[in-house]
């Protein structure tokens, strides 16, 4: 299990924003709303409520459907980038019925960054760990992250050392008094 550091997380971002385009979107799009790479490969277009700020996932890995709020942070990337009718927001340069394989841009994303043993499907790990951090509830990143339960969610949420010593000093202070 794989999260960013507070160090890692701003040069993963440069690094992505310095290979740019759609690329760079994708990683945003991971990062801010916890997404599969199987999700986003399908999302189209038609699927994106830009009034609402709300993406479809038609076809998810539970077999369902649900919407999933895209963070108004990324929401003026993800125009940049608008496109009318159902084409993938993510097509193959060589198919556009097919997604494109990030995969290059991925690796030189990652040495870029000086980042070693992070994978893409980390990035999910890495949005439930921003969400408890935050103080959300199990039950709300269960919601983000569409997890049927909250033992799936538990292995996703990790808490980094600053932030439990943060946590516990805030908390210990008030509590006890020598």
């Amino acid at each position: 299990m794989r999260y960013l550091s507070d160090e890692e997380k701003p040069r993963l971002l440069k690094s992505a924003k310095a290979i740019g385009g759609k690329f760079y979107l994708k990683v945003l799009m991971v990062l801010t709303t916890g997404m599969r790479k199987g999700e986003l490969e399908k999302l189209c277009w038609s699927d994106i409520d830009f009034e609402r700020g709300l993406a479809l996932l038609q076809d998810t890995k539970n077999g369902t459907s649900r919407h999933t709020p895209i963070p108004d942070v990324i929401m003026g990337e993800v125009k940049k980038y608008r496109e009318v009718g159902s084409g993938l927001l993510f097509p193959s340069t060589v198919n556009p019925d097919k997604p494109f394989d990030y995969k290059k841009q991925w690796a030189n994303c990652l040495k870029s960054a000086n980042i070693q043993d992070f994978r893409w499907h980390d990035m999910r790990h890495d949005t439930a760990s921003t969400l408890a951090r935050d103080g959300k509830t199990l039950k709300e990143i269960a919601e983000v992250l569409e997890h049927k339960s909250l033992a799936s969610t538990d292995r996703y949420t990790h808490l980094c050392t600053e932030h439990k010593s943060q946590l516990l000093n805030d908390t210990m202070n008030k509590a006890i008094s020598l």
